[in-house]
Order: C-alpha cells, then structure tokens, then sequence
C-alpha cells in the first residue's frame, strides 16, 4: 500500500483533477478520469522545470497519479482579488508576470529525439497551452507555473492566442456593468505585455475541443472571443 492510496485534505479540485495534501513537501494531483494517465503532465513539467521554467518538481507519477512537490501559496487569481484592494497583486504586474511565463516557457527548444509531447505545426518550442492566472501559485520566491496535461510543441504565438481566449471567454462571460471594464482590461493588460498572438482561429477551435471542460458561461462565448480579442489586440498594435 502506497501514500497515494489515502491521500490527506484535498487542497484543490479542478476540471479534470483533484489535488491531495500528501505530508508538507509533497501533493498528489489525480485524474478523476482513471484511465488518464499522467505521461504528458509529467514529462511537461520535468521538461519545463530543468530548462528553468519555474513550476513544481515531479516527485512520482503512475496511472492517474502524478506526486509533485508542494508549492504554498494562493492562486494568482485569487491574489488579484481577494483581500483588501491595497493587497491585492495589481493587474497589469500580474499580466506582466503572465506574459512573462509565457516567454520563457517558449524559449525551451524541442530537442533533437524528443517524443514524449506532440507537436503542432509551425514551430518546436515548448507550450503550456492552459496558462491563465488560475494555473499560477504565488509562491513566496516567485510565480509557480502548474498544470501541464496540455503541453505540447509548436508555435509561441499559438500558446499566447489560447490564454487571449481564455481571457476574453471570462471577461464576456462574467460582465456585469460594474466590472466589464476590469475584465476586459485584463486581457488587455495581457496583450500589451505578451509575445505577438497568431492562430488565433485555431485557438479557438482548441478551446471549443475542451469546452467539456469549462464552465458553461464561459464556454457559451466562444464563437465571441476571437471578436473582443482581435479588437483590442488591434487597438494595442499585437
């Protein structure tokens, strides 16, 4: 009988997986799905980590299972907006820190060999393709980049059009008159500050692939985000 067996309080729940609290240097992130095997997030993460990308260490992975290092630390989203404003992480530092991650995530090269993560057309660094402030834990030594089943190789500008729809996606879903204004500056804020966006078509038709996966107010504006998107990529000269 291993630790994973009866994992601890459970820290997280996702779309697709669950976080367990193993002991204070390790969690366990497992698939709801048991026929998900954990190959890919594994290989992406111990990829991204030894090129220097800051995310958790991969301490074990079989089937569903994958153990990881513990990062404490809130969501950047929740950093954004919970709390007093005065304490709250300030939205444009935080798109800046987002963009950032992006550009060294893209600055890892597919090496010669690599089979571990599928590659998409036009292009052989490496994307996150799920990187959105609720997948970034604000450790105490800085950003944490987590959640790596999506992973794969391709074009920089593909990755950064995925996180525009995911943005765009929460800023229409979620508008209300007193807040529209903060959504939509924060995928402004974004585009302002991240590598150049291309593909954005095809992001969309990714997205709409998981929609599963979302939640129904955001997968609902879909067919509307690559409108809001294209306008204020424009407006910002992307």
């Amino acid at each position: 009988m291993t630790t994973c067996d009866h994992p601890g309080v459970l820290l997280a729940s996702g779309a697709t997986a669950l976080v367990y609290e193993l002991d204070d240097r390790r969690v366990l992130r497992r698939y709801r799905d048991p026929a998900h095997a954990t190959g890919r997030a594994a290989a992406a993460t111990r990829i991204a980590g030894d090129a220097g990308v800051p995310t958790p260490r991969v301490l074990a992975a079989h089937g569903p299972d994958l153990v990881l290092e513990r990062v404490d630390g809130p969501t950047m989203l929740a950093e954004m907006t919970s709390g007093a404003v005065a304490e709250q992480l300030p939205m444009r530092e935080a798109m800046a820190m987002l963009a950032d991650l992006h550009r060294r995530t893209h600055r890892v090269r597919m090496p010669q060999g690599e089979r571990e993560l599928p590659r998409l057309p036009g292009g052989d660094s490496l994307l996150h393709l799920d990187l959105h402030p609720n997948n970034v834990l604000m450790a105490a030594d800085g950003p944490q980049l987590i959640d790596w089943e999506n992973a794969s190789w391709g074009p920089p500008g593909f990755d950064v059009a995925v996180t525009a729809v995911i943005l765009a996606c929460y800023a229409l879903a979620y508008r209300t008159e007193d807040d529209a204004v903060d959504a939509t500056d924060l995928l402004d804020a974004f585009l302002r500050s991240a590598e150049p966006l291309t593909h954005l078509s095809d992001a969309v038709d990714f997205r709409r692939e998981r929609v599963d996966f979302m939640p129904a107010a955001e997968a609902a504006q879909l067919d509307n985000a690559a409108g809001l998107v294209r306008y204020l990529a424009d407006r910002s000269g992307q």
